[in-house]
């Protein structure tokens, strides 16, 4: 019994497949060049069909914002990096189809491709992404550019600027303090070099 009798998917659904699919192979000769891995090898490494039709989606549309943050930067021609990072990184992103968290992927294959970038990146950063939560793709930087005012102030103008609750800002703020990257509500140097590498 294949994995289509279990989960069907509709002829739209196989035509966005299909789609993925063909715009992952665009970025074949980039992968290659840029990563040392073609599509069909990503997509090999990442389980059964209906699975597949999503991940590839997810995969192109990260591998293309990567690509176009490279070119931003002007990163052409660069050297493959390495597999230990980048493979990680396009496993774990697979899965990812919130647009926060597929930025943050996106930024950390730009940085693990750019020759610049490359020798600072750390493993921890492709293990604290995946630790993390939309809101908290968005306090990391937020907490960052706050200046003076209390703890409760700074907490206050947070929930506000980012349209949340005190509640959910509070535990974005402490699951970012669990993940090394604050403390005492301040970016700590964890967290500022993830934030290094993840810039623009």
């Amino acid at each position: 019994m294949s994995d289509n009798s279990i989960i069907p998917i509709t002829e739209e659904q196989a035509k966005a497949a299909q789609e993925a699919l063909k715009a992952l192979r665009g970025f074949g000769d980039f992968l290659r060049e840029t990563f040392g891995r073609t599509p069909q090898d990503l997509v090999g490494l990442l389980g059964g069909d209906w699975l597949k039709v999503r991940r590839a989606e997810n995969i192109a549309r990260i591998v293309q914002k990567s690509r176009d943050r490279l070119k931003a930067r002007g990163v052409d021609g660069a050297e493959p990096a390495s597999l230990s990072v980048t493979l990680p990184i396009l496993v774990a992103a697979a899965d990812e189809s919130r647009e926060e968290l597929q930025d943050i992927w996106a930024r950390l294959l730009a940085a693990a491709a750019d020759p610049s970038r490359a020798r600072t990146f750390r493993i921890a950063f492709i293990e604290a992404a995946k630790m993390m939560d939309p809101l908290d793709a968005a306090v990391l930087p937020a907490v960052r550019s706050l200046r003076g005012g209390t703890g409760e102030e700074r907490a206050n103008t947070l929930a506000d600027d980012l349209r949340a609750s005190r509640d959910e800002i509070d535990v974005s703020i402490s699951h970012l303090h669990e993940l090394g990257m604050l403390r005492d509500n301040a970016v700590v140097a964890f967290g500022r070099e993830f934030l290094r590498a993840v810039s623009d």
